[in-house]
């Protein structure tokens, strides 16, 4: 979506109840006319504090419950309701919207490591074994982000950050053993030096 202005003074509905459906209805939810949450199990599955930030706002939600139809305008080129399941009760709803968002998360394609002639250990099917350094079962092979497992794992942008930095480390050790151990920040590294001091020389003018 290129910005959220398309849906102001909108009725929208958003199938899905796990973390991005969550944020785009607590985004919407001052924006829009109308929000509208369907999910097709009992309870939402993102982060607490949001959840709860969604069931406090005006948006309503419904539970065990999917979208069964779409019905198009008399031109088939928009969506002008959506029915609705309850798949509990067999309740039936029509609703009149503006705009549907499916959020049902994506799909995972581990296929290229499944077909793979090396030795890589997997997790659950689809994540890569590694350590924290991104080290894998592989040497010289190494993971960072969502497809990376271990300990302490953290599921976040600034996780994956983490993962990034530590695995490019680890493979320059791997190509030089003797290169430094650890990474070092741009603003501690001497090829940067001289261009730090002409930016703080810049901001004291």
């Amino acid at each position: 979506m290129k910005s959220l202005k398309q849906f102001k003074g909108k009725t929208v509905i958003i199938s899905g109840g796990g973390n991005t459906a969550i944020d785009w209805a607590n985004e919407l939810v001052p924006i829009a006319k109308k929000v509208y949450v369907t999910y097709r199990n009992e309870s939402l599955k993102g982060h607490e504090a949001q959840v709860t930030q969604l069931l406090n706002s005006s948006a309503t939600c419904f539970f065990h419950t999917t979208i069964t139809k779409l019905i198009t305008s008399c031109n088939h080129e928009t969506i002008e309701q959506v029915v609705l399941t309850n798949h509990e009760t067999g309740d039936v709803l029509e609703l009149d919207v503006d705009d549907v968002i499916i959020s049902h998360g994506y799909e995972r394609d581990a296929s290229l490591l499944a077909n793979s002639e090396l030795p890589i250990q997997m997790v659950d099917e689809y994540y890569i074994a590694t350590n924290a350094k991104g080290e894998c079962s592989v040497p010289g092979l190494y993971a960072a982000g969502d497809i990376s497992k271990y300990d302490g794992k953290l599921y976040l942008l600034t996780g994956a950050f983490q993962d990034a930095a530590n695995a490019v480390n680890s493979a320059k050790r791997f190509i030089e053993p003797n290169a430094d151990p650890y990474a070092m920040v741009s603003s501690h590294h001497e090829a940067f030096k001289e261009r730090n001091r002409e930016l703080v020389k810049q901001m004291l003018k």
